[in-house]
């Protein structure tokens, strides 16, 4: 599995600074299948969102969908946040998500994730939450000079 930092999600919560690391599947895990998906070119119509009664899409909106130009997506299999302190360097980060993402914690991910056992995945990761120090919340600049310096992180695990 790949594992990369997510921009999007640098914020602070509860007085710790977390960053999004987004788990991606590679083909040989189980589910590399799930999360690479077609996605289509343009958002659809609403003759193309067309339910029915139950919300299902009609056979009309599901023959127009089919005409919809396509290109394959791998999405993240998982998003997991982590607190560090705001000085975090690439090394000491992908150290840590090299220890929080060890090659049992992968295969056992793989499994849940592939079960869709969403109690398991908790368990699992429960105690890779990181370890950073508490920070004020007006130092909202830091952010982007973490977002800077990480911005690149993409670590094979």
């Amino acid at each position: 599995m790949i594992a990369k930092f997510n921009l999007t999600g640098t914020h602070i919560h509860k007085g710790f600074f977390k960053v999004r690391i987004d788990l991606y599947p590679e083909p040989t895990d189980k589910t590399y299948a799930i999360h690479y998906v077609d996605k289509p070119d343009r958002p659809y119509t609403e003759e193309e969102l067309e339910t029915d009664e139950e919300g299902a899409f009609t056979s009309r909106a599901l023959a127009l969908q089919a005409l919809v130009p396509k290109h394959k997506e791998l999405n993240p299999c998982l998003c997991h946040f982590i607190k560090v302190n705001p000085d975090v360097s690439l090394l000491e980060l992908s150290a840590k998500v090299k220890e929080y993402f060890d090659f049992k914690t992968l295969l056992d991910l793989d499994d849940a994730l592939n079960k869709f056992e969403t109690l398991r995945v908790q368990q699992i990761m429960k105690t890779k939450l990181g370890d950073g120090r508490v920070v004020s919340k007006f130092i909202d600049r830091d952010r982007h000079s973490l977002n800077t310096r990480l911005s690149m992180l993409e670590i094979r695990v």
